[in-house]
């Protein structure tokens, strides 16, 4: 904006006598900062009849940068666009004034002159973030969800490709776009991005709940509820009692009394309902007594395991290892199983050991068996889920 005064001491055309001198007055109303002074000479400029087109140029820089500073940017911003459709700002000022434009048109909430200047400057500048930001918000402002979405998910791609982590705001706008846009592969994906960059648990709980309603039978289900559970997403009580059901049901007694443990020790499975409260009662208590009893039998299972001549022993001993945090054994059994053959269900298998390796701590490796889950399978999605979580 300075380059506005400095310009009027530099060569240009020649003015008429008229324009210039009070031009001359408003330059040295303007370097005394009488910004009302400066206006009034203006105006007599512009009261003079058949003026050049550099005349008109000369007279727009000088109310520009008056107007800018005086942060009427309302104001300013029509002049400025009149200087660069008129082809006479100087080649190394159109990206600044183009940039300027848009920005002040954004600020007075003429989003719609916003995103035309700001795509007239991305045009030349494609690569940049503040910019694509800009064009961003305007776009879902004037409710243009999709063209929202594909700015912003540039954005974060080009900060994922620069190794940055992307903003969180910058993910919310494709996001909500995606949300209005009814499009729940696109929500999805955004949730994706919000777990992997900004893992909160409110994001977990929307990103499990896209995904575990699916009919994909009652372990796949009880899958999703422990990676709720890690994440600190599971919070209602009928979430906490279908848990500790589906372990009982699969043979892992120990973590459906660490669930109910879990869920009275919260305060979610405390209420004044005695009858309520009663059931979870008996719940706990029956997922108590048989884990007693499995983990007891732990020596005994993994010595059958050994002696059998399929995997899937092995494999189930592995599970039973990690409800009850012994992670370096339900590795060993678990890769044992799955070395031996004859599992019942590969992928289930590849995704406990991959859980069994994140809770130990080695992330790179429970990747690669996240990775190892077919990518049409139905536990594919609850994979990909883990592996998400394996980065937090």
């Amino acid at each position: 904006m300075p380059a506005a005064v400095q310009a009027a001491e530099q060569e240009k055309p020649k003015l008429s006598k008229a324009v210039a001198t009070p031009l001359a007055a408003a330059q040295k109303a303007m370097a005394a900062k009488q910004w009302d002074a400066a206006l009034a000479e203006i105006k007599k400029a512009q009261s003079v009849e058949k003026r050049t087109p550099a005349e008109d140029y000369q007279i727009d820089e000088f109310l520009g940068y008056i107007l800018v500073q005086q942060k009427k940017y309302g104001q300013a911003a029509p002049v400025f666009e009149r200087m660069l459709n008129s082809g006479l700002v100087p080649a190394d000022q159109v990206n600044d004034r183009t940039k300027a434009v848009a920005q002040m048109y954004f600020q007075e909430k003429d989003y719609r002159k916003s995103s035309e200047w700001a795509k007239k400057w991305l045009a030349k500048n494609p690569a940049s973030e503040d910019m694509s930001v800009l064009l961003g918000q305007a776009n879902y402002l004037l409710e243009d969800y999709k063209g929202a979405a594909t700015v912003m998910s540039g954005v974060v791609a080009n900060a994922e490709k620069a190794g940055q982590v992307p903003k969180e705001n910058y993910i919310q706008i494709v996001l909500s776009s995606q949300f209005k846009l009814d499009n729940k592969d696109g929500v999805a994906e955004a949730l994706k991005k919000m777990v992997r960059y900004h893992p909160k648990p409110e994001y977990w709980d929307q990103l499990t709940d896209v995904y575990r309603r699916k009919q994909n039978g009652d372990r796949v289900t009880l899958g999703y509820y422990r990676l709720m559970s890690d994440v600190g997403a599971l919070k209602a009580k009928g979430d906490y009692v279908e848990m500790s059901q589906l372990a009982i049901e699969a043979g892992v007694p120990g973590e459906a009394e660490q669930t109910m443990q879990k869920g009275m020790d919260s305060g979610v499975l405390k209420t004044d309902d005695k009858t309520e409260q009663g059931r979870f009662t008996r719940l706990y208590d029956a997922a108590k007594k048989q884990a007693t009893a499995d983990r007891a039998s732990l020596a005994q299972q993994a010595k059958e395991a050994e002696k059998a001549p399929q995997g899937q022993a092995s494999v189930g001993l592995g599970q039973a290892y990690i409800s009850y945090g012994m992670y370096d054994e339900a590795i060993a059994a678990i890769q044992a199983g799955i070395k031996k053959g004859g599992v019942t269900d590969l992928d289930e298998a590849q995704v406990s050991l991959g859980l069994a390796q994140m809770k130990k701590g080695q992330k790179d490796a429970a990747r690669q068996s996240f990775k190892a889950v077919k990518a049409d399978g139905k536990w594919a999605d609850l994979a990909s889920l883990w592996t998400l979580r394996t980065y937090s």
